[in-house]
């Protein structure tokens, strides 16, 4: 008889296949730590870290603690004393319950616990390897809780090669941890890097000194309280919370902090739901401070979707995305600070089943300039620093210039338009033969015609085109230049950013900036990456700063180089608006057939469309 191959997992295997749905990286195992003592209702809850976590992750509450018996029973798969029946499951008040933390946590590190419950006079330390209990001792702890996880991973080490810097990792427990500090305000948090602290909170619950500690006083005295819809006034549920003004807006949406019954959560709907609320006040890619508290009878959310409990369902969609679209529309109306285009609001509430990620209008800024370049130095006249690409030998007439077949494979997708970027009016645009400019439409695009037919050119995108591929020649080898300020500038920060610059200092110096801390912990900037348009101001330096900042974790030098010094020519190029004399527009048409890929500006978007002859006949019916 032949042996079957189906075999049951050790329990060993299957705690350390579950830990790779529950404990992803560092930053997962302090959250599950940190619900555990907020579900021990702690008022004070110390969190150290190093070695972003892969060397030590210690967590510390004065919760009600664990009896002897139950410290044992704690390290055991779905363990649990947070359920006693299958009905708790449809209405779950507490942020754990499934019994998987603890185990898989100590299935793949080294774990120690020390725990005491006010009915007993001492307290039970217990050291943990691999899932496994390799000592019970006795030991003179006050009531509460203190667990130590060390060497994370040191069993798994194909997992530990997926994490990243210490730096990215220590920068994910930073925002996790101020999600809890304001998500619970009431519980005074300590949270030290190598016994240097990094943020705390004062327990007072209220809402804004936490937000203080996390944000700093600029940010917080800008704050908008969210204003709760009358309609949900007397029905057990409450929306509370803040949100930044437009003219605060920030380049990442890792400054929105979303609770759901105190639960830190990231749900598709209520990222639909503030993103199309925020559409008409914010342009495309900003996003505002928001910290948004919503409270609803546990038995309307399912929160038994994942293992990390941040995906949550809810039973009536449509009434929390209309609620929360409500609240911030609300709550801001009145307040647009921007220059950008904003959307009108929507006459009916939205229809969450069906409603995408909103379009966000990508124009730049069309703020009317009536000034006539020719009284400045032609913006379009190339720095003495910088060496313009050689023109191709075979180009022949100045005006001439056609990619090669080879180098239209090499430049990839953004270097042919797709008909349904541009759509059925519009031709692909590869190539300008024996170009010429007419006319300059509406202060924004130059008009022109070539052998073709007419074409198109967006003067932001081509000139944005042109000085990219200067500061990209110019910085290849070398660190961006920087400008000094005349007075030092003070930078709004989170605690994981400020973990980053105090890294990274060399780093930021070789891309043009230049930050110290003084005695009063606070970072100012003393110099900025030079631009051709100063911007000096303290808000545009915040501006870029984030930029270059966010998602410095999970990106190389390089890259973080590469982006600045697109956002430095969108800022200096020519804007949507500003009138251009013929010599400028003919010098800007001549730059920018020496560049390496003509047709598409550094963010991927068209320079040039094309309307054919063929197609302008067919209009008028003349075919």
């Amino acid at each position: 008889m032949q042996n079957g191959k189906i075999k049951v997992l050790s329990d060993d295997i299957i705690c350390r296949i579950a830990a790779g749905e529950v404990v992803e990286r560092p930053a997962s195992v302090v959250k599950e730590l940190i619900e555990n003592s907020i579900d021990a209702r702690a008022t004070r809850i110390e969190v150290e870290i190093k070695d972003g976590g892969q060397k030590l992750i210690e967590i510390t509450d004065n919760g009600e603690g664990m009896c002897r018996s139950d410290a044992l029973l704690a390290f055991t798969p779905h363990a649990t004393s947070k359920l006693k029946d299958d009905a708790e499951l449809e209405h779950i008040a507490s942020l754990g319950f499934r019994g998987e933390a603890l185990p898989t946590i100590a299935s793949v590190a080294r774990v120690s616990m020390v725990t005491r419950h006010e009915s007993e006079e001492t307290g039970s330390k217990l050291l943990i390897e691999g899932g496994r209990i390799v000592s019970h001792d006795s030991d003179p702890f006050p009531r509460g809780t203190r667990i130590q996880v060390k060497n994370l991973f040191f069993n798994v080490p194909a997992r530990r090669k997926f994490l990243k810097s210490v730096q990215s990792e220590m920068a994910q427990i930073s925002d996790v941890v101020c999600h809890y500090m304001m998500g619970y305000p009431e519980i005074a948090f300590k949270f030290s890097k190598g016994n240097i602290q990094i943020a705390g909170t004062n327990g007072s619950g209220n809402l804004i000194d936490a937000i203080l500690a996390v944000y700093g006083p600029e940010v917080t005295r800008s704050l908008v309280q969210l204003k709760e819809p009358a309609s949900i006034a007397g029905t057990g549920m409450s929306l509370r919370g803040y949100i930044s003004p437009p003219n605060q807006a920030r380049p990442a949406a890792r400054y929105m902090t979303t609770l759901v019954n105190r639960r830190v959560v990231k749900t598709k709907l209520l990222t639909q739901a503030i993103n199309k609320a925020c559409s008409a006040f914010f342009p495309k890619g900003r996003y505002p401070v928001l910290i948004l508290d919503l409270r609803v009878p546990p038995e309307m959310i399912d929160v038994n979707v994942h293992p990390q409990k941040t995906e949550i369902r809810f039973k009536d969609e449509r009434w929390v995305f209309a609620t929360i679209w409500e609240t911030i529309q609300s709550s801001l109306s009145g307040l647009r600070m921007v220059s950008a285009p904003v959307r009108p609001a929507e006459p009916t509430g939205p229809e969450p089943e069906t409603s995408d990620l909103p379009d966000f209008d990508d124009s730049v800024d069309a703020t009317s300039n009536n000034q006539q370049l020719s009284a400045r130095p032609s913006i379009f006249t190339p720095p003495p620093s910088f060496s313009m690409p050689a023109r191709p030998a075979n180009s022949g007439d100045a005006r001439i210039y056609e990619l090669k077949e080879t180098e239209v494979k090499r430049l990839g997708p953004h270097s042919v338009m797709p008909p349904a970027a541009t759509g059925a009016a519009f031709a692909p645009v590869v190539t300008l033969h024996n170009p010429r400019i007419l006319a300059q439409l509406k202060n924004s695009y130059l008009l022109g015609e070539d052998e073709e037919g007419l074409f198109i050119i967006d003067q932001h995108a081509a000139h944005e085109r042109i000085l990219f591929d200067q500061y990209t020649s110019t910085y290849k080898d070398m660190p961006v230049t920087a400008q000094p300020l005349l007075f030092p500038v003070p930078l709004r920060l989170l605690p994981s950013e400020r973990l980053i610059i105090k890294d990274q200092l060399s780093q930021l110096k070789s891309l043009g900036f230049s930050i110290h801390q003084e005695e009063d912990n606070q970072f100012y900037v003393t110099a900025v990456p030079v631009s051709e348009k100063k911007t000096s101001d303290s808000e545009s330096i915040q501006n870029v700063l984030s930029e270059v900042l966010n998602g410095w974790e999970s990106r190389s030098i390089a890259e973080i180089k590469t982006d600045l010094l697109k956002m430095m020519a969108c800022k200096a190029a020519v804007k949507a608006g500003d009138p251009l004399t013929d010599s400028e527009w003919n010098s800007l048409l001549e730059q920018l057939l020496k560049t390496e890929n003509p047709f598409t500006c550094p963010h991927g978007r068209p320079i040039v469309i094309r309307l054919t002859t063929r197609q302008i006949e067919t209009g008028f019916l003349r075919t």
